[in-house]
Parts: C-alpha cells; structure tokens; sequence
C-alpha cells in the first residue's frame, strides 16, 4: 500500500493513497484526504490512515458535519446506552455548544486546534446568560462528552483518529465537599420531620445512597432481621413522565450497606404504616413494592424532592 502528502497551501496538506486497480475496470483507486497542521502531522495521519487500511479498514471521505454526526451519536448511541439522565445532560452540551461551534465543520477535518480554541472560548465567555466562562469543571466534562463521540466515530470507521485526544482539557481545581457537622444534621432532620419525607432523608443521611437508589429501592432489598439493604437498581425518569429501573453503573454500586439501629427500626415502622394503608385498600405489602412512593404505589418523582444528594 502506497501513499504520500502534498502540500496545498500553509497548514494545509492533501493526503494520497493509493488503493490499488479496481478489478472489475483495471483503473487505479485513490484515496484524498485534506488535513491541516504541521507537516509531520499530516504524515501521521498518512500512517494511520495506511495502518488501518491494512487491517481492512478503508475509511472513505465523506461529507457528513460535526453536527450531523452528533446527531446520529445521540440518537444511535446516546440514547439507548446510557440512563435518561445522562442522555440528557448529553444532549445539553451537544446542542447548546457542541453544535452551534463546531457543528458545520466537516467531521473529518475536525482539528484539534478547532477543540482547543473551543475550549478556550468557553472559558471566556461560554455561560448561557452571557455573563462570563464555564468553570475549568464544566469545560473538562464538554471534552468527556466530544471524546466519547468521536471515540465512537473511530469505532464505527468513520473516521480515522480522534482528535480529542490531541487535545488538553483545562485543568479543574481540587472540589471541597461539605459535610454537614453533627448539630447540623439534627438541625436538619428536625426541619425534615415537618415533611412527608423524614425517613428518606434518614435514609440518605445514614446509608449515603444517592437519589435514584433511594427511590429505586424494594422491600426485598431490605433485609430489617440483618439490619441491611442492597442497592441493585435506581430509578430514572425519562421524557414524558415515564420511569424506568436500571442496574447502577459499575459492579462497585452494587454493594450491601449496614444499617443503623435507629434506622433499621424507622423502616420497620414504615414498613407497617405501608402495611396499614394497604390493607384499607384490600391488599398488602408486597416484595417489589418501592419502600419510598407516592401513596397510590407509584414512584416519587426526583424533581420533587430537594436537591439534598445526586442521582
């Protein structure tokens, strides 16, 4: 397999390859690609494109955008591999910056200039309401998402290499977590026993589960004689109101937590609250109900409760 580069103008390079005669009509094939950058950087891509063309990967140019390719990551991938939450957030950065910066640019002459003055704009000036930059935080999680999706791109042999990994995410400060102090944690769980969720809250403070654990959480994953319970799904909300139950990312979040006296015997007490409300309506508790729920058995919606852990 042959190839070379030949320079187009300053910065610009045209990338050949030679695919060798077409079998059915005896003519050459070729391959063009444009690059732009430094000299040597057009003779890596000319090495990668060689290398993969050798392990029977052709990558063929194509006029699909940034933008357009986005799309389809989101509607392809996105969507169907990872929790309603995440394809959200996803979506966000894709279609609020992603696109409106770099959208029209063609996938394959994404540079990783292009991404770098990106990240630098958004530093700047990249707040929606025009006041400011995003935090070295927010930037660095617009280059997980882009990376992802070109990582994607490189997967599928849309492209050749991702670019993204050329490039240098801002660096994000040290994040101070608070914790609340003893008497803060009485101050609040005094407040909370003014509201219908006293014992979730209890629950939250006391297990360090996050939200969509808690409210994806079943009688049969309380265990109130061995005072535990095991998270082994959550629970997610998804556009139009629906919900969903999903296995927690990593084999790590599924665990079995202990839980306090104190707390163990405030689940027992709910648990026979739930017993008595249930029998009125001729049924009874039952092994896959939600131990946190609206009255009716259906879940709790996230949004209703205070922003007091993460999902």
């Amino acid at each position: 397999m042959k190839g070379h580069i030949r320079q187009r103008s300053k910065g610009s390079w045209t990338i050949w390859v030679d695919l060798g005669r077409d079998p059915q009509t005896g003519k050459r094939k070729q391959q063009t690609l444009t690059v732009c950058g430094s000299k040597k950087y057009a003779e890596r891509e000319l090495r990668a494109i060689l290398t993969r063309i050798e392990g029977g990967i052709l990558v063929k140019p194509t006029k699909l955008t940034v933008g357009e390719y986005l799309e389809q990551w989101l509607r392809d991938y996105v969507a169907t591999n990872t929790a309603p939450s995440t394809a959200d957030g996803y979506g966000d950065i894709v279609r609020v910056h992603l696109i409106p910066a770099l959208g029209t640019l063609p996938l394959i002459a994404l540079q990783p200039s292009h991404i770098q003055a990106y990240y630098a704009r958004l530093l700047e000036s990249g707040r929606r309401d025009g006041n400011g930059g995003l935090s070295a935080q927010t930037v660095k999680h617009h280059h997980r998402v882009l990376y992802e999706a070109l990582k994607h791109a490189v997967k599928r042999g849309i492209i050749i290499r991702n670019v993204a990994e050329a490039v240098d995410p801002p660096r994000a400060g040290s994040k101070q977590i608070t914790i609340l102090a003893p008497d803060d944690v009485h101050t609040f769980l005094a407040a909370a026993g003014e509201t219908p969720y006293y014992i979730l809250f209890y629950t939250a403070l006391y297990t360090g589960l996050r939200r969509s654990e808690i409210l994806g959480l079943r009688w049969r994953d309380v265990n109130l004689d061995l005072a535990t319970l095991s998270v082994v799904q959550t629970l997610q909300q998804v556009p139009g109101g629906g919900y969903i139950f999903r296995e927690p990312k990593t084999k790590r979040s599924r665990r079995l937590v202990d839980l306090s006296p104190s707390l163990a015997l405030l689940l027992r007490e709910h648990r026979e609250k739930q017993e008595v409300d249930k029998n009125l309506l001729g049924r009874s508790v039952m092994p896959d109900d939600l131990v946190f729920c609206l009255p009716d058995g259906r879940p709790l919606p996230p949004i209703a409760l205070p922003p007091l852990f993460t999902s």
